[in-house]
């Protein structure tokens, strides 16, 4: 995948956790149907990043460079705290489970699960954002700041045709 799309997709995953990990923000329903959106998106993103994830994990214990180690501890770290959130969620939603006509009776132990997963989601995507910090900024300069840059300069074209020209008398 292109760094572009990835930036993208990122960026739209990024704006949707930040959403999604506010259910004040939206209504607890909302917040539920957008967390199915939200593991859709990051199955996505996984699938993006598959051959990296086949070629960390087949070199994990190998040769392998320090920053790709550490990168894939956070992003199993990341993808587990997620997961338990997502599934602690849907034991104890209620406009899913209403949608889909279960009864769950689950109890106060998955919501403490579920507050304790997401907020773990939380640190593990601000550690995981600072790993790729680099790349986050590179890629908005080059597709986002650069481009809307250009936009205010004049073409080279306009440029020289504002230039004084001399009449030999």
């Amino acid at each position: 995948m292109n760094t572009k799309k990835n930036l993208i997709l990122d960026a739209a995953i990024f704006a949707a956790f930040l959403v999604v990990d506010s259910p004040a923000l939206t209504g607890v329903s909302v917040h539920e149907w957008l967390s199915l959106a939200f593991a859709a998106a990051i199955v996505t993103h996984l699938l993006f990043h598959w051959k990296w994830l086949v070629t960390v994990t087949a070199q994990f214990f190998r040769k392998l460079v320090h920053q790709s180690r550490l990168n894939y501890v956070v992003g199993a770290l990341f993808f587990a705290a997620m997961t338990a959130a997502m599934l602690s969620g849907v034991l104890i939603s209620r406009s899913i489970s209403a949608a889909l006509g279960l009864q769950l009776n689950a109890g106060s132990s998955w919501r403490a699960v579920h507050t304790l997963s997401a907020d773990a989601s939380l640190a593990m995507l601000g550690i995981h954002t600072g790993l790729h910090f680099k790349w986050v900024v590179e890629s908005l300069k080059r597709y986002v700041f650069a481009p809307v840059a250009g936009l205010f300069r004049r073409p080279a074209a306009s440029r020289l045709a504002v230039q004084p020209v001399q009449v030999d008398e």
